[in-house]
C-alpha cells in the first residue's frame, strides 16, 4: 500500500510542478515563443492534480474507519 500512496503523492507533486512550470512566461533559451507548449503543460498538470485529489477523496470515503 505504501507504493500506492507514493504514486499518488508523486502524481500530485508532478501535477503541481507542471502547473508552476507552465505558468512561467517568456521565450525559451533559443528565443522561441513557447506559450502553446506551456499551456499544454498546465493542462496536463491540472489533470494530474485532479486525478490524484480524486483518488485521495475516494480513499477517504471508502476507508474502513473504526
Amino acid at each position: 500500500m505504501t507504493y500506492f500512496w507514493t504514486a499518488v503523492g508523486g502524481l500530485l507533486a508532478s501535477g503541481i510542478g507542471l502547473i508552476v512550470w507552465g505558468s512561467l512566461t517568456g521565450p525559451d533559451s533559443a528565443g522561441r515563443d513557447v506559450e502553446a507548449r506551456r499551456n499544454r503543460e498546465m493542462q496536463i498538470g491540472a489533470v494530474l492534480v485532479g486525478v490524484s485529489l480524486l483518488v485521495l477523496v475516494v480513499a477517504y470515503l471508502t476507508a474502513d474507519w473504526p
